[in-house]
């Protein structure tokens, strides 16, 4: 179903949803807003060392707008730098950084560049590919971020009618390697929801949302949407979404 750039496959993610997300994804802004302020208030009681997620992306920075006002003010903020962003994010990202006064910044990265040498062996975009560049790019910075920073809880902007595999996913999710728990309270949320919350807060996003991307990654698998009609995951790439699952097995979010 990763083929299909449709929005029949937001009919598809919510279908998959687990009946105790998919109660939430009706509800009006302001009570979305309420929930997801219960999950991530629950999850600093019952995890007192989470560090919460930022990339640049809409949702990455919804979430951490609702998260500032209550976690303390020395919780890691967490960024994977792949090397591989666009210099857009790259800006936006300092822009935040400095304008929400966010006191626990950590850039995290690989140890080196390992695009071209992955090209080289398993060829640009195959599936071979997709997996060890994410993993070592992006999967294995963030698990030894969470590992030296020794969280207990890393706080995710996913949401489920992005992707078939997130759609499988609950608000408190373990994971092994290092043991901790992934937090999802952005699971209900619709797109139209993160547009609705940004416009009235008059927050401003990414510069690249408005040049035709609908989904923010790597320059190598990113690329515009200008289909009005497509999915909002249209532009990441048919391989990519078909690994998925492989890749939130190694530790994807």
């Amino acid at each position: 179903m990763a083929k299909d750039f449709t929005k029949k496959r937001i009919g598809v993610c919510e279908e998959l949803m687990k009946p105790e997300i998919k109660q939430y994804l009706e509800l009006p802004l302001d009570e979305k807003v309420k929930k997801t302020l219960e999950i991530i208030k629950e999850a600093l009681e019952k995890y007192p060392k989470a560090g919460l997620g930022f990339s640049g992306g809409t949702d990455s920075l919804v979430l951490l707008h609702i998260a500032l006002p209550i976690c303390p003010p020395d919780m890691p903020i967490i960024f994977v730098n792949t090397g591989h962003q666009f210099p857009e994010t790259y800006k936006f990202i300092e822009k935040i950084k400095k304008e929400w006064n966010l006191k626990n910044f950590q850039e995290v990265k690989p140890e080196e560049d390992k695009v071209n040498k992955f090209k080289e062996e398993v060829g640009f975009k195959t599936a071979e590919f997709t997996e060890k560049c994410c993993e070592y790019h992006k999967i294995n910075p963030l698990k030894k971020a969470i590992e030296d920073f020794k969280l207990d809880a890393f706080i995710a902007g996913i949401r489920g009618v992005e992707h078939e595999e997130r759609a499988k996913e609950i608000f408190f999710s373990p994971r092994k390697n290092p043991d901790h728990i992934r937090v999802h309270p952005l699971l209900f949320w619709k797109s139209e929801d993160v547009l609705e919350y940004v416009k009235k807060g008059g927050i401003k996003c990414n510069p690249l949302y408005a040049q035709g991307y609908t989904s923010l990654g790597c320059v190598e698998c990113t690329e515009k949407n200008i289909d009005p009609n497509a999915h909002e995951r249209a532009g990441r790439g048919v391989v990519r979404e078909e690994v998925m699952e492989r890749l939130r097995e190694l530790g994807y979010t």
